[in-house]
């Protein structure tokens, strides 16, 4: 009986002695004794040979993980000491909490690991019936062993950025991670071309130059740093952002095709209603099943539909063209033909003319994309788990606290409940 008890409350101190629980109408009580002989005095670090006599008992109450939806509480009596070399007086100790502590190891652990996943410090706080403070002060307590090793830089690097927080230095906060292993590394409170060349001039010379691949989205600041910071590396454009440039391009040229025609027209309201159909792929529209389509008069196809809806005007023909050019490039990686539309002799729309205008500026990143498998995709799920946090737990007042929880998120990894309460 004695053994299950300990085993339901977490309790491995074999000094902890009899244990009985008092179950209460909102919460378990545990009463126990912790008693042993000392080899030594802690203060002199004379042996024990009869040097240390017992004085009494000292009470306290330690905060224990929650059982069934419930408060568990140990009353501890605990042994008091006095030396008779030394004549100090001292407490037993027991590794079921941290010395001149109440809240035991066990609820630490699980603290630690509840603040690993996407949800706010007052809702671990009502979880583990502690204050928010309390787990304030346990997340920095973790500061030191999550620390920044600038002796080593991955040969593949995935940057980006996020909104940040209230009092960050910067309205957007930089991230990156390690491309091959898909793991988040750190996030910076700026983005400034000065904040990042500081932070990287910190890693050894030997790790920056090991960097090889920089992969990213557009940003201009990025080739910057690359050039400054990292002599070796080359600038791979996410594939996403490419095509994402242009069809934001089409989209503009079409509201503004839409836009000519009456809003009462059928032109409008079908360039307005089949608008996803002309961001498809041309190959994946169906050109053989026959269905009703409203606001056109007869049965037609998908590939007939947007052969109508193009047949509205030039311009949008043209646009649609470089789209569905862009986006083969991409998804064949020809090179060729990503160079053939990014021809500076080709007359688009002002809207494609000017998203096309940042891609001739980045095509070399752009076309490093095409030869290299690699994409901002796995950082870009690392955000939204952020955005998830920070939504989770209505914002964050500093960044600190941001970084810090951020860091122990990705560093710390989930042990079942049973092994953490053998450590």
């Amino acid at each position: 009986m004695d053994n299950d008890t300990r085993v339901l409350l977490g309790i491995e101190d074999q000094n902890i002695k009899k244990i009985h629980i008092i179950k209460e109408k909102h919460q378990i009580i545990a009463e126990a004794v912790l008693d042993y002989r000392p080899k030594a005095c802690p203060k002199c670090g004379i042996k024990n040979d009869h040097k240390v006599i017992k004085y009494g008992w000292r009470s306290t109450n330690v905060k224990l993980p929650r059982i069934s939806e419930q408060d568990v509480i140990l009353h501890l009596k605990k042994r008091y000491f006095k030396c008779r070399e030394c004549t100090s007086y001292f407490l037993a100790q027991t590794p079921l909490t941290a010395k001149n502590h109440t809240i035991s190891r066990n609820t630490q652990f699980s603290c630690l690991e509840k603040l690993t996943e996407a949800v706010s410090m007052r809702h671990i706080a009502n979880e583990l019936s502690i204050s928010s403070t309390t787990i304030l002060r346990f997340l920095h307590s973790y500061e030191r062993d999550i620390k920044t090793h600038y002796d080593w830089l991955p040969a593949v690097m995935n940057m980006d950025e996020i909104k940040s927080t209230k009092n960050a230095k910067g309205a957007m906060s930089f991230v990156f991670m390690d491309g091959m292993k898909k793991e988040f590394i750190d996030i910076l409170e700026s983005r400034t071309i000065r904040d990042l060349t500081k932070y990287f001039n910190r890693y050894s010379k030997a790790s920056r130059d090991r960097v090889q691949i920089i992969v990213t989205d557009m940003n201009y600041t990025y080739p910057k740093l690359v050039e400054e910071v990292f002599p070796n590396a080359i600038v791979v454009t996410d594939r996403f952002h490419v095509v994402n440039n242009v069809v934001v391009g089409f989209n503009q040229t079409r509201i503004r095709v839409m836009k000519q025609f009456a809003h009462s027209s059928q032109e409008y309201k079908a360039l307005k209603r089949y608008w996803k159909l002309l961001l498809k792929p041309n190959g994946e529209l169906d050109f053989i099943n026959y269905r009703k389509f409203t606001y056109v008069s007869d049965q037609t196809t998908e590939n007939n539909l947007v052969e109508t809806l193009l047949g509205f005007d030039k311009e949008l023909n043209h646009a649609y063209e470089a789209l569905q050019a862009i986006m083969s490039a991409v998804r064949l990686r020809d090179e060729d033909r990503l160079l053939n539309v990014l021809n500076p002799e080709q007359a688009y729309p002002e809207e494609m003319e000017k998203h096309l205008a940042s891609l001739r500026d980045n095509q070399e990143s752009i076309e490093n994309a095409l030869k290299y498998n690699y994409s901002n995709g796995p950082l870009e799920g690392t955000n939204n788990k952020l955005k998830v946090l920070k939504r989770v737990a209505y914002g964050f007042r500093s960044f600190v606290n941001f970084r810090l929880r951020i860091r122990l998120m990705f560093s710390v990894q989930k042990v079942p409940s049973h092994k953490a309460a053998r450590h």
